[in-house]
């Protein structure tokens, strides 16, 4: 009796097979179920991580064009890369209004010396911060090594970072003057470096919007287009004396477009556009239509297309850009004198902070500047 019901206990082989592979099986699937849940919390992770950036951008763009000063200087610079034509490095420079407040302590009477970074060194009673309702604004690629030219900048476009410098006008006469009505802070034998420095280092300028207006042609020519435009913001994530500069990391191919009517088509379209009227050809691309304006190919840019325009300048021609009207011999009647754009559109591709989208998500924003 006792020995029946030991055997009746055991299992058979067979048995112990099937319950090996059962065992294996749900193994598996759960392997596969966990890995699926860590995929999908991974990419939810992401897909976050790239929307806080594209809410932090747009919030900003909408908050500085909220106050913008439709008659005052804008500047818009458009690079594009030939052997890449979807990789742009656009930037932009406007004046608006707001209450800014600057990132870093100025000493008083502080000519020639360092800003301090605020959580560097505690406010003492010379220190103090640039306040102002006034700022020019500037948007672009920056870069993570000022010696380098932007075809030698890091490839990988995950590590790209959106720059965005804001000088607030002041005329508090304790701090460094840049840039002079007359420029004439210049003329000491200073090097162009130097010039950067101070577009680089200060969030003020000592000119006021009456003066921006005004300030002559050749102070646009030799003195603040290449400080601004062709000197882009360079950011070191292990200095934080560079991070006022800082907008957003993991943000590349940046492009600024303008809106405008098309007088022969009678439709709404996009400037500079490869292929403005989407009929899938890019004869009537704006940066071809470009090439001879300027007649002169500009050697440190060899591998991109690029011009500029600026509106309320009181000025001729400045080197590689030209006022809107300028161009009427290359876009026929369709920017008529006295254009200003009614909004603009501002496109760019985000990556999230631990590379698991790989390609990255581009995103369209439109400011309306208002009539």
């Amino acid at each position: 009796m006792n020995q029946e019901l030991r055997t009746k206990k055991g299992f058979t082989l067979i048995e112990l097979v099937v319950a090996v592979a059962l065992l294996v099986m749900m193994l598996s699937f759960s392997s596969v179920i966990f890995k699926g849940s860590i995929g999908a919390h991974r990419s939810a992770d992401a897909s976050a991580d790239i929307m806080q950036k594209l809410r932090a951008i747009t919030d900003q763009l909408n908050a500085d064009f909220k106050g913008l000063r439709a008659n005052a200087p804008l500047l818009i610079w458009f690079k594009q890369a030939e052997s890449d034509p979807g990789q742009r490095y656009d930037e932009i420079m406007f004046f608006a209004d707001g209450d800014f407040q600057s990132t870093q302590l100025y000493e008083s009477g502080g000519i020639n010396r360092e800003p301090i970074p605020i959580d560097e060194e505690p406010q003492g009673t010379d220190d103090k911060l640039i306040r102002g309702n006034v700022a020019r604004i500037f948007y672009g690629q920056a870069k993570v090594n000022s010696s380098l030219p932007w075809e030698m900048q890091d490839d990988d476009e995950r590590k790209r970072i959106l720059g965005r410098r804001r000088h607030i006008l002041s005329a508090d006469s304790d701090l460094e003057e840049w840039p002079n009505e007359n420029m004439s802070d210049f003329d000491d034998g200073r090097s162009p470096k130097d010039k950067d420095k101070y577009n680089e280092l200060y969030e003020h300028d000592s000119l006021s919007l009456a003066q921006w207006k005004i300030v002559e042609e050749n102070a646009y020519e030799d003195e603040i287009i290449p400080t601004c435009f062709d000197s882009p913001a360079v950011i070191d994530m292990n200095d934080a004396g560079t991070f006022h500069k800082l907008m957003c990391e993991g943000v590349s191919s940046f492009a600024v477009q303008w809106a405008y009517w098309d007088l022969d088509d009678d439709e709404l379209r996009w400037f500079p556009s490869d292929d403005p009227d989407r009929d899938g050809g890019s004869g009537d691309s704006h940066f071809k239509l470009m090439e001879t304006y300027p007649t002169e190919p500009i050697s440190e840019f060899a591998d991109f297309d690029l011009f500029g325009t600026f509106f309320n300048i009181e000025a001729g021609q400045i080197n590689y850009w030209g006022p809107v009207s300028d161009m009427e011999y290359k876009l026929g009647d369709k920017f008529l004198s006295g254009f200003y754009p009614k909004a603009l559109k501002f496109t760019f591709k985000l990556y999230d902070s631990r590379g698991v989208i790989k390609e990255g998500r581009t995103f369209t924003h439109i400011v309306y500047l208002g009539e």
